[in-house]
């Protein structure tokens, strides 16, 4: 789902054509001003973006994840999400087509995608921007940091108060 944008505020912020957050962040962080700055898609299951939302015969990967103890195990099993999320969007032809709006999106503005999970090492957007990144060759630069990556006109940080 695209969220409003409003063109006069990309001035205010250096290219950054794809980053990711969790929605968390979106609610913390000047959401009126995030929401100008870039085309936000949230990339979570019934948000108008399930092409490339994780299939919900994932979810049990991510439960057992939390119910494991050691480390180790729970490496094991993101590794198995992670593969198994990868043959999802890449066996998906309306997946590829999903990426592909947003790559050329992405050459033109800044896209943010954005889900509940707050760890991205162990989140789908992760996998996902660097999936677009890979095939399309746009750059993804990331998680956006605390506080969000707002720069002015002279490409110094702007001095927004973020509270």
């Amino acid at each position: 789902m695209v969220e409003t944008l409003n063109p006069v505020f990309f001035s205010w912020v250096k290219t950054m054509p794809i980053h990711t957050t969790y929605l968390g962040y979106v609610r913390k962080h000047r959401p009126s001003l995030i929401h100008n700055l870039f085309l936000i898609y949230y990339v979570m299951r019934n948000r108008g973006n399930n092409e490339v939302a994780p299939g919900e015969w994932l979810y049990p990967y991510l439960k057992l994840r939390k119910a494991y103890n050691s480390k180790q195990e729970r490496d094991e099993l993101w590794k198995k999400y992670e593969e198994n999320y990868m043959i999802q969007i890449g066996l998906s032809k309306e997946a590829r087509t999903w990426m592909e709006k947003r790559s050329q999106e992405a050459k033109i503005g800044n896209i943010l995608l954005v889900c509940y999970e707050k760890d991205a090492q162990h989140c789908h957007r992760r996998l996902l921007a660097e999936e677009i990144a890979r095939r399309f060759g746009v750059e993804y630069k990331g998680e956006l940091e605390e506080p969000a990556h707002i720069y002015s006109l002279d490409g110094k940080p702007d001095k927004f108060d973020y509270q």
